[in-house]
């Protein structure tokens, strides 16, 4: 399960916020824009619970969040869209250099 919520703030540098509840944990990402993109820092939580208390130091209430779907196999967990690292599908990952899905074709980023 993958949750998302906007910022309310607009003096806030955090302006998205995403809940990634995995087989290893439950990690919390903040953006640094609106826009789907790389997270710019993570936090690790045990409970889904504890991410969204966590969430509240950026006025982010329970109805703020939006479920949305869960990465595709060897995607980033961090995009909201299908990215991965280049390779990684294949055992060769290519760190640094990424790749999005789009209209069925990976195209670089």
């Amino acid at each position: 399960m993958r949750l998302t919520a906007n910022i309310k703030h607009p003096d806030s540098d955090v302006k998205r916020l995403m809940i990634y509840d995995s087989e290893d944990g439950v990690y919390l990402f903040g953006y640094d824009k609106e826009t789907d993109s790389s997270a710019i820092w993570d936090n690790w939580f045990e409970k889904v619970e504890y991410a969204i208390e966590a969430s509240q130091e950026y006025s982010v209430d329970q109805n703020d969040w939006q479920e949305i779907p869960d990465p595709m196999e060897n995607c980033q967990h961090d995009w909201i869209e299908p990215v991965r690292v280049k390779g990684r599908e294949i055992g060769k990952p290519e760190w640094g250099k990424l790749e999005k899905l789009v209209n069925g074709k990976w195209i670089d980023l």
